[in-house]
C-alpha cells in the first residue's frame, strides 16, 4: 500500500481538484491521509466529506503547527509499505504512483522521483518518461545539491516508508524540504529518477515562492550551515557540491535579504567571498550561480542593477 500525506490549510479553492487527481490514481491499493492543520476556512469540512465518499481516505484535525507538523503527524499514523507527500494546491498525473512504484521494484530502488510541470495557469501538462537514471544516495545529493534534474522538495517521490522510521521534518520552519532531503537520500541504497512530468506544481499568487522575502527566509543560512556540517566527513564531491548549494543560499540572501538584516547579509557576503573562487571552478554549477558569482567577485556594482532584470534568486 501507498500512504499519500496530503496537509491541509486554507486550501478550500484548490483541494477538490488535488483529491481528484489522487483518488482516480491507476494505482487503486492507496491509503489517503488527509490533515487538516488547524485549517480557518473549509478545508476541514471539505476533507470529512471526502473521507464520507472512499473508505481510503483518512482525516486529521490538528492544532495549526504549519506544513513540517502537518506532514509529521501523517507519517506517525500512516501504514503503507510507500510513502508519498502531495502539496494539497497541487495535482498528480492519474498515474504517478503506478510508475514510480513499478520503477522501484524494477530497479530495486527506495525513492523514486519524477519531474514537475511548473504550472502558472490552469491545467498541468504530464508527460511520459523518455529518461529513466539509477543513482546512489551520493550521485543523488549532488544531483539535488546541484539542482539539475530534481531539487531538494518532499513532493514529487515516492519513498520507502521505512527512510521515515526515525526521520522527521524539522517543524516551524520554511525550506523544511532543502533541511531534510540529503539526509533522506542518505539512507537510501538506491534512488531512481525518470523525466517524466507526473506532479503539478501550481503556483498562486500567495504561494511561499511567490511571496516577498521575509525574516523566516533566513533559515536558509542555517539549512546551508547543516549541510556543509554534514558534507564534512563525506567524499570531496559530496563536499564540492554543499559549497555549491551553500553558494545559492547566500546568494538568495545577498539579493534579496532587506538592510535591516544587516548580520545575515555580512555573513552571506563572507561566504560569497570565501567559497566563492572554489565553487566558480566547479563544472557541475548552474550557469545562474557561474554568472552571479562572476558578478559578485569581480564586478559586483554591476550585480544587483542586473539582478532587477531578471527572476529572483531561488
Amino acid at each position: 500500500m501507498i500512504s499519500i500525506i496530503i496537509p491541509l490549510y486554507n486550501v478550500e479553492k484548490y483541494i477538490e481538484k488535488c483529491l481528484a487527481s489522487i483518488i482516480n490514481q491507476t494505482y487503486r491499493d492507496l491509503e489517503i491521509i488527509l490533515v487538516d492543520d488547524g485549517s480557518p476556512d473549509n478545508s476541514g469540512l471539505i476533507a470529512d466529506e471526502w473521507e464520507k465518499k472512499d473508505n481510503r481516505i483518512k482525516v486529521i484535525h490538528k492544532k495549526n503547527g504549519g506544513l513540517s507538523s502537518a506532514r509529521n503527524a501523517g507519517l506517525d499514523i500512516c501504514t503503507g509499505e510507500y510513502v508519498m507527500f502531495v502539496d494539497s494546491d497541487d495535482v498528480i498525473s492519474e498515474n504517478i504512483c503506478e510508475v514510480l512504484l513499478d520503477l522501484m521494484k524494477k530497479t530495486y530502488a527506495e525513492i523514486a522521483i519524477c519531474d514537475a510541470d511548473h504550472v502558472f495557469g490552469i491545467q498541468p501538462h504530464f508527460t511520459s518518461s523518455n529518461e529513466i537514471k539509477v543513482y546512489n544516495y551520493e550521485d543523488a545529493i549532488c544531483e539535488m545539491w546541484y539542482q539539475k534534474s530534481f531539487l531538494p522538495s518532499a513532493w514529487g517521490k515516492l519513498y520507502d516508508a521505512k527512510l521515515f522510521k526515525r526521520l522527521r521534518f524539522t517543524e516551524g520552519i520554511i525550506f523544511e524540504d532543502v533541511d531534510i532531503m540529503h539526509e533522506v537520500f542518505y539512507l537510501a541504497n538506491k534512488i531512481v529518477y525518470t523525466d517524466a512530468k507526473m506532479y503539478g506544481y501550481m503556483h498562486h499568487e500567495d504561494s511561499i515562492t511567490t511571496n516577498p522575502f521575509a525574516q523566516r527566509d533566513l533559515i536558509i543560512l542555517d539549512i546551508c550551515r547543516k549541510i556543509m556540517d554534514f558534507s564534512k566527513n563525506k567524499s570531496v564531491k559530496l563536499k564540492k557540491a554543499a559549497k555549491a548549494y551553500t553558494i545559492t543560499g547566500a546568494m538568495r540572501v545577498y539579493l534579496n535579504a532587506p538592510n535591516q538584516y544587516k548580520k545575515e547579509i555580512n555573513y552571506s557576503k563572507n561566504l560569497l567571498s570565501q567559497l566563492g573562487k572554489g565553487v566558480l571552478k566547479d563544472k557541475n554549477i548552474r550557469k545562474k550561480t557561474k554568472y552571479s558569482l562572476i558578478l559578485y567577485l569581480y564586478f559586483r556594482p554591476l550585480l544587483k542593477i542586473v539582478y532587477k532584470y531578471v527572476n529572483r534568486w531561488g
